[in-house]
């Protein structure tokens, strides 16, 4: 007589096993699709929703006396923009952003004074949508 597993238990319990390994896969499946989706979700209507954003940077000034940078950030579309920031982009590569805690209403206008170095190369305005932004270029800069 052999001391091993009969082959009915052997196959019962690997049926089990297989059983168990599917139930906890599909707990798992059915938590990471419903996060998925919802992820999705609000990507999608965030991406619709800003389809209707714009936003545009104009009279910018540089005063070389104290090195501030002065400009108007405007809102040119139909909906709020939120997470306003400035972002100064300079020579050498590197950045430097200024968050101007704010946030527009259709057509609002916000004028903004922020300290920059003068080796400057762009300057953005960039919104919590991130397809509406703006940019101008040094060349764009009136400097006092």
């Amino acid at each position: 007589m052999s001391k091993g597993i009969s082959p009915l238990i052997a196959s019962v319990l690997l049926i089990v096993f297989t059983v168990a390994v599917a139930g906890f896969l599909s707990v798992w499946l059915i938590g990471f699709t419903r996060t998925s989706s919802e992820v999705v979700e609000e990507e999608s209507l965030r991406e619709l929703v800003c389809r209707y954003g714009g936003i545009s940077i104009s009279n910018l000034k540089f005063y070389t006396s104290n090195d501030w940078l002065t400009g108007d950030v405007e809102n040119t579309r139909t909906i709020t923009l939120g997470n306003i920031t400035i972002q100064v982009i300079y020579n050498n590569g590197t950045s430097q952003k200024n968050d101007l805690s704010i946030e527009l209403t259709p057509r609002e206008i916000y004028s903004f004074n922020i300290s920059v170095s003068s080796n400057y190369d762009r300057i953005r305005a960039l919104t919590n949508c991130s397809s509406v932004y703006d940019e101008a270029s040094a060349s764009d800069v009136t400097i006092f």
